[in-house]
């Protein structure tokens, strides 16, 4: 059973010019992650918020399970799937 999922977006709207902004885009590419249950078990556990975070997290080799040994990066599988997420109000 799962019992933790997080999501690393690209930017975020309505944080402005010095936000993120500038970098968000509506089309999230949708990659299946799974955390080492030993590790989410540490007391010093804290998901990863970011590309960078990431990015260093598949390097540690401990903080995701090898769901895809045969693939480019074995910690990920691309499903194939976009999820269209527009801009909205930040009233909305």
């Amino acid at each position: 059973m799962f019992v933790f999922h997080d999501h690393v977006v690209t930017g975020a709207p309505g944080m402005g010019a010095n936000g993120t902004a500038g970098v968000y885009k509506a089309p999230w590419k949708i990659i299946v992650l799974v955390y080492n249950p030993a590790y989410v078990a540490l007391p010093s556990f804290r998901p990863v918020t970011s590309e960078a975070a990431l990015d260093a997290a598949e390097a540690a080799g401990n903080v995701f399970l090898p769901i895809n040994p045969d693939g480019a990066n074995p910690y990920e599988v691309d499903t194939g799937n976009l999820l269209i997420c527009p801009l909205v109000s930040s009233h909305a």
